[in-house]
């Protein structure tokens, strides 16, 4: 049983981030206001999404090609790869804790 266990197990974990977490809807509302992907020359993009609960979050899509089967053309799509949360600063605020100085 250990043997099998072993071999399902993905032998790395992708590093998303929290994507899992952030609700699809706010995914593919951000999927949907990206430009075409055939006509941006970068490979990844990155874009600030308010995801309700979860607050401000910076999702990262990056270009893949596929090919239509039997096809002969090729075309480009964004796929959603990581999410990360957006770290505000609230002006006046110190960024760094504050704290004795001895």
């Amino acid at each position: 049983m250990d043997q099998l266990a072993n071999q399902t197990t993905p032998t790395s974990l992708p590093d998303d981030g929290i994507l899992a977490r952030v609700p699809s809807q706010f995914v593919g509302q951000a999927q949907g206001s990206l430009p075409e992907a055939e006509l941006v020359p970068h490979d990844e993009i990155r874009i600030e999404v308010d995801a309700g609960w979860l607050g401000r979050v910076r999702l990262t899509f990056r270009k893949y090609r596929y090919t239509r089967p039997k096809g002969m053309r090729s075309a480009a799509a964004w796929s959603c790869r990581h999410a990360e949360p957006v770290v505000q600063v609230v002006e006046g605020c110190p960024t760094e804790p504050v704290g004795r100085a001895d």
